[in-house]
């Protein structure tokens, strides 16, 4: 007997009733829909467990193999022999010693008053009646031709500046302390009591 039966005919229902077919068979599902569906979830946690893995690896410092693998010139660097290092002796100078003076030293004291000033120094000549040129009676060189303010020191005569005092002569005074110009020439001072002294520069 076959395992599918045929359907009934519709003449063996009545009017008032209406012809249904039978519910089809359930569908077997195929071994090889839970294979493949088994091998996909396999692959998957497999995935899963590789990431994890490489993650935790990460995690605790490993260095990839690129890193690990030297470079070539860092092995040539290598494999050059390094010359062996020579040893220089440092001579360290000998430390001078230090002296310490036994008194401590004292501070030095700052005047409180000003040096007091110079006194300028006199002249070292003695001019006579204070003239400003240090003529005196000391030998020295004889006075040719005096200054034109000559006569504001010295009494001169009359005609010290004149025509009657030629004035090619040396100074000199006069016996009557008065001063002409006529000395070393004859007839000087006659109206003076003649000549008493040459006055002299220094």
């Amino acid at each position: 007997m076959s395992q599918f039966q045929l359907p009934p005919s519709q003449s063996q229902y009545t009017s008032s009733e209406q012809y249904q077919p039978p519910p089809p068979p359930p569908k077997k599902r195929s071994r090889r829909k839970f294979f493949a569906i088994g091998c996909g979830a396999l692959i998957v946690l497999v995935v899963l467990i590789g990431v994890i893995a490489a993650a935790a690896s990460t995690g605790n410092g490993s260095t990839p193999n690129t890193e690990r693998q030297a470079t070539p010139t860092t092995q040539a660097a290598q494999a050059t022999p390094t010359p062996p290092a020579t040893h220089v002796a440092l001579v360290r100078p000998t430390p001078k010693p230090t002296l310490i003076p036994t008194h401590a030293p004292q501070p030095t004291s700052i005047p409180t008053q000003l040096p007091p000033k110079p006194t300028p120094t006199p002249p070292s000549c003695q001019a006579v009646n204070n003239n400003p040129w240090c003529y005196n009676f000391s030998p020295g060189k004889l006075i040719y031709t005096p200054p034109s303010n000559f006569c504001g020191y010295f009494n001169c005569i009359s005609s010290f500046w004149g025509a009657d005092d030629p004035g090619d002569g040396y100074v000199v005074e006069c016996s009557d302390s008065t001063f002409s110009q006529s000395g070393g020439e004859s007839g000087a001072c006659s109206y003076h009591g003649g000549v008493m002294r040459a006055l002299y520069a220094h």
